[in-house]
């Protein structure tokens, strides 16, 4: 049937909405098609990251390097400090492909290029002064690197920022950037001023990020502290390829590590260096030494050498023996056992002992001791006083003293060096220190025997480091308080301290002060009389002890020998050392000194080279330490030990002395040897005296000098 007309105008009229439905409809679905694709990238979709590495910015983590904290002495000078130094390289190929391209004046304009780089090339010996490298040196390295299209040809490294201005202003250089070829590397360094000063002590790394090296010393122990936090960034590829921070990303700011304040003082140290270095180097045979200084009253380290000779006679700090070597100590144990002797009231100084040719008679397989033969033949004495077996270091009285005192309950004796601290390795602030074990035999040991006792009463059988020595005599000058040594007085960062290290006690009162004032008196004639009288004319008085032991040797340095202290030919090692206080009446600081020697046939002992040694820093202190100096020297009278010592029997019109040129201990003597008091100022020698040379005064009058 037809559409009729009417229906045919409705259809008409009906079709722009029917295609607005349909549009509506299209729309819809698209709409939820849209929106359910966003839901599914949005929640459910991963891209593949092969092409999506193709599209986005590469990004990398950086870790940023903390500034590593600076070791400093006692008064702030710098012993290790972390600065920027650059590397500097050069790219020969630069502007090159611009001057093949330009037909017209490339050849003129590369021409000029290679001139300025042989005007540079003339320049940079002058800057840089390294040794072997001249103009024809550079010049060939920066053409043949342009020959050979390199970009990156190294011209010198570690220069400081200075050289670098310097090197701008050279031709080719001082161009722009782009022109000049110039590129400058920053590198982060450890540097050291004093070199090789202290350099066991202090440690050594490259730069902070060193962790495949094992640190020593300070550097070491505080590695933790030093360092610093490391800190981390994200970096993103530029269009151009370059590296840029993405702010987008987290990052942690780098912590620098804390600055440390030791208790060294570097001029102190010097000095011992030096010290050592000259006596070591006169003596073939010694093959290393060692100092410590310690100041009296707190333990505080001062100075700590550690020198060792090469192949080639060259000394060098390779081993902190100081802290991380025990061995036998020798006689200046002796003043251990006399202490010991003291303290328990078993002696007195003035006491006797029968000398009987040297040999104990009761333990017959120990030798003779000659300095008691000796003693006898220029006496013609058959007992000698307890202070005179301790100044001429007689083996026999004190192992006859300890045997007599102790025998009978050993154990008394031994007990008393665990008092002194010997028997264990200090807390101390190196890392050496803490690999020494020392040894002190007991009673209760398998084997013990009477011979450990009498041995232990001469510095053998006991193993202990020279710092423990040392704090022992210093206990002594301190009246019989035990400091702990320690070389880190403490933390810092920024300018401002955040940890303070404090002088600590190891042991309160290892005797009274009256044993310790009658050792120190015995520790004087030692050097005044005794076998250090090396140290009689020092700059001031010394209380100390001489010591000689021959040292433990390996089974191969035994070379096939059953002597533990001789190869087959007969050679051994010594250790050769003295130890002592000054100035004696009022001390102010403790010094050991300790030489090693290869295998040889003769001795070294403690009486030459480290008693030379000993006196060289005892002089020098005394000049340097001008508040220490003026402070001993203003009570302007002969110290009273001293004075116990010098004879004033001269008859009172003795003319005045000529004092002119003489030092101050010397003048002191002269004045009160002739029955006059004294006063002085200044330090050095004499250079005026009141009333003159030849004058007469009257018994007890007093006689004005002035040194300088």
């Amino acid at each position: 049937m037809a559409m009729s007309m009417k229906d045919r105008e409705e259809k008409e009229r009906r079709r722009p909405s029917n295609v607005l439905i349909l549009f509506h409809v299209v729309f819809l679905i698209a709409s939820l098609l849209i929106v359910g694709k966003i839901v599914y990238l949005q929640f459910f979709w991963e891209p593949d990251p092969k092409y999506v590495n193709l599209f986005q910015p590469k990004k990398d983590r950086n870790e940023i390097e903390p500034q590593r904290g600076s070791i400093m002495d006692h008064n702030g000078k710098l012993l290790a400090i972390s600065t920027p130094m650059y590397n500097i390289y050069m790219d020969c190929y630069v502007m090159k492909e611009v001057h093949d391209n330009d037909k017209e004046k490339g050849a003129e304009k590369e021409a000029e290029w290679v001139a300025k780089a042989k005007a540079l090339a003339k320049e940079l010996p002058g800057v840089l002064k390294e040794e072997g490298r001249n103009e024809a040196y550079y010049s060939d390295l920066i053409l043949t690197g342009r020959r050979n299209k390199k970009r990156y040809v190294p011209i010198v490294k570690n220069i400081d920022h200075g050289t670098v201005l310097e090197l701008k202003t050279l031709p080719l250089f001082k161009e722009r950037s782009y022109r000049s070829g110039m590129i400058v590397e920053k590198v982060e360094t450890r540097q050291y001023p004093y070199d090789g000063l202290a350099r066991r002590v202090i440690g050594y790394v490259k730069h902070n990020s060193d962790t495949n090296t094992r640190h020593i010393g300070i550097e070491g122990k505080y590695d933790h502290l030093l360092h610093g936090k490391m800190g981390m960034e994200w970096l993103k590829t530029t269009d151009g390829a370059g590296m840029i921070k993405d702010v987008d990303s987290s990052f942690v700011n780098a912590e620098d590590g804390v600055d440390i304040r030791t208790t060294l003082d570097i001029d102190i140290q010097d000095i011992a260096d030096r010290a050592l270095r000259k006596n070591m180097a006169v003596e073939e045979d010694v093959v290393g030494g060692c100092v410590v200084i310690l100041d009296v009253e707190t333990g505080a380290v001062r100075a700590m050498v550690n020198l060792q000779k090469d192949k080639k006679g060259e000394m060098r700090e390779v081993f902190n023996m100081a802290a991380g070597l025990p061995a036998e100590p020798g006689s200046v144990f002796k003043a251990v056992t006399l202490a010991t002797l003291l303290e328990d009231g078993e002696v007195e100084l003035e006491d006797h002992v029968k000398t009987c040719h040297g040999l104990m008679e009761d333990m017959p397989k120990i030798r003779q001791d000659h300095y008691i033969t000796k003693y006898e033949r220029e006496t013609g004495k058959k007992s000698i006083s307890v202070v005179d077996g301790f100044k001429i270091s007689s083996n026999y009285v004190f192992r006859r003293l300890v045997k007599d005192s102790y025998g009978e309950d050993p154990d008394k004796f031994i007990s008393r060096l665990h008092v002194y601290n010997f028997g264990e390795a200090y807390d101390f602030d190196l890392t050496e220190a803490g690999s020494a074990r020392p040894r002190i035999p007991s009673p209760k040991d398998k084997g013990w025997t009477m011979s450990d006792l009498v041995a232990a009463a001469i510095g053998y059988s006991v193993r202990v480091t020279p710092l423990q020595v040392a704090t022992f005599y210093n206990a002594i000058a301190n009246n019989g308080k035990m400091m702990k040594p320690y070389v880190v007085e403490s933390l810092e960062k920024n300018g401002r301290v955040t940890k303070q290290f404090k002088p600590s006690i190891l042991n309160g009162s290892i005797c009274s002060k009256a044993t310790a004032d009658t050792l120190t008196r015995a520790l004087t004639m030692v050097t005044l009389e005794g076998t250090a009288s090396r140290l009689k004319n020092a700059r001031c008085t010394v209380a100390g002890k001489t010591g000689t032991s021959r040292m433990y040797l390996s089974r191969e340095e035994r070379n096939g020998s059953r002597d533990p202290y001789a190869d087959i030919d007969g050679r051994k090692k010594h250790q050769a050392t003295f130890v002592g206080f000054f100035p004696a009446e009022q001390p102010k600081y403790t010094a050991i000194v300790v030489v090693y020697t290869g295998l040889i046939k003769h001795d070294v002992y403690g009486g030459k080279i480290p008693a030379l040694t000993f006196k060289d820093i005892v002089d020098g202190i005394w000049a340097y330490d001008s508040s220490w100096g003026n402070e001993y020297k203003a009570k302007g009278s002969v110290p009273e030990m001293r004075a116990a010592h010098i004879s004033t029997a001269k008859t009172a019109d003795a003319p005045v002395p000529d004092l002119k040129g003489l030092g101050l201990k010397d003048a002191l003597f002269a004045v009160e040897n002739n029955g006059y008091r004294c006063s002085y100022t200044g330090t050095g020698h004499v250079v005026r005296q009141s009333p003159a040379a030849g004058s007469a005064l009257k018994k007890g009058e007093m006689i004005k000098i002035e040194l300088r």
